[in-house]
This record gives C-alpha cells, sequence and structure tokens, in this order.
C-alpha cells in the first residue's frame, strides 16, 4: 500500500513539475496572415518611431530589434512569417537606380527598417526567400491615396491606435 502511495504522489509530483514546462506560444503565431503572405509590415512613423509598442505587445516576444538605417524617412517594422526565412536588404540609389545588398542574413528575425528620403523613390528593397521562394518588395506610401504598400505577399498591419490618427 505505501509503494502505490508513494507511486501515486511521485507521478503527481512530476505531472506537476512538467506542466509548467509547456512550450509557450510564440506571439508571432498571432498574425493574421492569409496562405499567401509570407511576411508583415507595420508603418510606424515618419522620421520617429512611434507605434512600435503596440506591435511588440500584440505580435512580437520582445522589443529589442535591429534597426537599419537606409535614409531618414519612414520607419516600417518587418516580419518574417516562418523560422529559417533568409533576408536580403538592398538599398537602392536614385541616380543610378543600381541595387546594393547591405544586409543578408540566413535565419531572420523581425526588425526595423528606416527609409525612403524621397516620396517618389522608394530607397529600400526586401527580399526573402523560404523552401526556394523569393518574395521581393519595397515598402512605400502612395502619393495617390496615402495607403501603403507592402507587396502582393506581405499583410500590412494596422493598429487600432495608429488608424484613428
Amino acid at each position: 500500500m505505501k509503494a502505490q502511495i508513494r507511486a501515486i504522489a511521485i507521478f503527481l509530483f512530476c505531472s506537476l513539475c512538467l506542466s509548467g514546462c509547456q512550450t509557450n506560444q510564440s506571439k508571432q503565431e498571432k498574425i493574421p496572415y492569409l496562405s499567401h503572405q509570407t511576411y508583415a509590415v507595420a508603418h510606424l512613423g515618419y522620421e520617429k518611431i512611434e507605434y512600435l509598442s503596440g506591435y511588440t505587445e500584440r505580435y512580437l516576444d520582445s522589443d529589442q530589434l535591429p534597426i537599419h538605417y537606409l535614409s531618414p524617412g519612414d520607419y516600417y517594422l518587418i516580419i518574417p512569417r516562418y523560422e529559417n526565412m533568409e533576408l536580403f536588404l538592398y538599398q537602392n540609389d536614385i541616380t543610378t537606380g543600381d541595387s546594393v545588398l547591405i544586409y543578408q542574413e540566413s535565419n531572420c528575425e523581425p526588425f526595423i527598417v528606416q527609409c525612403n528620403v524621397s516620396d517618389i523613390f522608394a530607397d529600400a528593397t526586401i527580399q526573402f526567400n523560404y523552401e526556394g521562394t523569393a518574395s521581393t518588395f519595397s515598402p512605400f506610401i502612395s502619393l495617390k491615396d496615402g495607403s501603403i504598400d507592402v507587396g502582393p505577399n506581405g499583410l500590412l498591419l494596422t493598429l487600432e491606435e495608429e488608424s484613428n490618427l
């Protein structure tokens, strides 16, 4: 009888200990992607970061994000959808039209980019490669209607407090 009680006590103790070891779901898994979308983009402000705390609270596990400065202009939060996405960040030259690779990462994490000093020229090109498929885009704000273009494979994230401004 004592052996059975001891075995039950050990089982209960181990069960309680292991219940705290469950893997936590990443906040990034809450991003409402459609099937074709491979990254998410949020506009954070012009010449200063204004809305980052809302996005980190809702979608990111950390607010310690690398920032890539290409030019004074708009700040964008870029969130890759999948682990092991390869990132290529290019800076586009308005004079020559050439693109220069300025950053590459084989396992991309979320990051911030400041770019687009000119309203008529996107000076950043971002490319993600995942399982043999490339997604390339240049985030910019349309002069036609003020909408934010994030490319055909991107999801534009907009928080309620940002859209009310």
